[in-house]
């Protein structure tokens, strides 16, 4: 998975901070320096993405700029997130394709 925590239109590209983050069981213990994070449930706008690095800021921007004004829907407070699956292959060779789910929280308007 990884959460992204800023605009790269907006913030300049050294300042852009982005967790990348993998999935454990619930017991799992933390080494120092290690942060544990809970993604809560609940419902979700998810669009497949397949293309490079420099294609997947448009499909942001297509999600919240085309999709949701119409779709009766809002952003809530948690956190979009990109879920990434991994097929055991090469998933994404220097500058690639790769895929992966776009995903918005969302609640009703």
């Amino acid at each position: 998975m990884g959460i992204s925590h800023d605009d790269p239109s907006v913030t300049p590209p050294d300042k852009c901070r982005y967790d990348a983050c993998v999935v454990v069981p619930l017991n799992f213990k933390a080494e120092p320096g290690v942060t544990l994070t809970d993604l809560p449930g609940g419902k979700y706008a998810v669009t497949h993405f397949k293309g490079t690095d420099r294609d997947i800021g448009k499909a942001w921007n297509d999600l919240f700029r085309s999709w949701l004004p119409t779709s009766g829907y809002q952003p809530d407070d948690r956190p979009c997130f990109e879920l990434y699956v991994s097929s055991g292959k090469k998933d994404c060779p220097p500058g690639g394709v790769f895929q992966c789910d776009l995903c918005v929280p969302v609640k009703p308007l």
